[in-house]
């Protein structure tokens, strides 16, 4: 029997929590206001999907890919996990404050609508890059649970897709009303998710050499350490929006891996709108991703990844001297990320604060079940 605490939703939990330490009456608005984005985050991703779908079913038609048992008589259907979205999310929402279109507020006011529609423009063209991003981690990873469809093969299934999304990305970027600024932000996360992507195998190795160690040997002993100062305390570079927070464990590797990616997403945004989203909201939005990576996405992967993938998850139960002195280490870490998050934002930034508020309360339950 779970405890009272995991009985209670994760998202009342987060919204109470919120309440609880905020006054502002503003809280009901911008719960309003992020019911808006969500729903128009839902619809620009089932647009996308429509068109990745219609150049599938296209495939399946010239042979390329054929039906799952029992989908003969279907379309081809390709759903993804879009969690990822969350900070475009929180982005459009803060663009809709910007703009002063919040709910209850609008009406006898000055609403900026042009921001607006080129807000939710560059959201669409941010999700699909994104989007396309984490499908090339899943190629390169071999990874492909995070998507369902009723085509065959996964792999060649993955290939289409991603090739699908990028196309959408590049006619972006080569539409004359593009700014290069946003090319340059995108190929620059590439370029440094692609040479961490690289470091992997040995990351990998510094496990195997942990792993394949006699317990208590000084083999051991040194692949711990290794693991420590390569891993968990490797020297930040090219994170210079982050300098305070380097002294956070697996800050270097996690910026590499995921934190980058987001940066980049909101440097985009910045440059595809001409606008400031504001130093505290993009350090929020990218210490609160690598929350939830270790707390959510690493959580979940911990039975995959084992043996086989180093993460914080993987090193902290690997390095410690047991289950739950590990899980204690990985709630730590988590929370560490989530509370500077949280200092980060802005205190009426009440949609950013809530959603951290969320991610540790589902990083919680996860951890608590590791």
């Amino acid at each position: 029997m779970g405890s009272v605490r995991s009985r209670i939703p994760a998202t009342a939990r987060a919204l109470v929590g919120h309440l609880a330490e905020s006054r502002d009456p503003r809280v009901a608005t911008m719960v309003l206001l992020r019911n808006e984005v969500d729903s128009e985050i839902a619809s620009m991703t089932e647009r996308l999907f429509l068109s990745v779908e219609r150049d599938l079913q296209r495939a399946r038609e010239e042979g390329e890919l054929e039906p799952t048992r029992g989908a003969a008589d279907e379309q081809a259907r390709f759903d993804y996990d879009t969690r990822l979205v969350l900070p475009a999310m929180l982005t459009l929402g803060r663009i809709h404050v910007e703009a002063g279109d919040v709910p209850l507020a609008r009406l006898g006011r000055d609403v900026d609508h042009e921001l607006v529609a080129r807000g939710r423009e560059t959201t669409r063209n941010v999700v699909r890059a994104l989007l396309d991003g984490d499908m090339r981690d899943a190629i390169n990873d071999d990874e492909y649970e995070d998507f369902e469809t009723n085509l065959r093969p996964r792999e060649r299934v993955a290939e289409l897709a991603q090739s699908s999304l990028q196309s959408g990305v590049e006619e972006w970027f080569a539409r004359d009303e593009t700014p290069e600024e946003v090319r340059a932000a995108y190929e620059r996360a590439v370029a440094l998710s692609e040479r961490h992507q690289d470091e992997d195998e040995a990351f990998r190795e510094l496990l195997d050499r942990f792993n394949d160690s006699p317990p208590n040997s000084d083999e051991r002993a040194a692949a711990a350490e290794a693991i420590r100062d390569e891993y968990k305390f490797a020297e930040s570079d090219g994170a210079d929006l982050f300098e305070a927070a380097t002294d956070l464990p697996y800050f270097a590797t996690q910026y590499a891996r995921v934190g980058v990616l987001y940066e980049d997403m909101l440097n985009m945004y910045e440059a595809d709108l001409g606008m400031s989203l504001g130093e505290g909201f993009k350090r929020a939005i990218v210490l609160m991703v690598v929350g939830a990576q270790v707390g959510l996405d690493d959580t979940d992967d911990y039975p995959e990844d084992k043996g086989s993938q180093l993460t914080p998850v993987t090193a902290e139960l690997n390095l410690a001297d047991s289950r739950a002195a590990g899980r204690e280490r990985v709630r730590k870490i988590t929370n560490a990320y989530l509370d500077r998050a949280d200092d980060c934002a802005d205190d009426g930034d009440h949609l950013t604060r809530i959603a951290i508020e969320y991610i540790r309360q589902q990083s919680l339950d996860r951890i608590e079940r590791l």
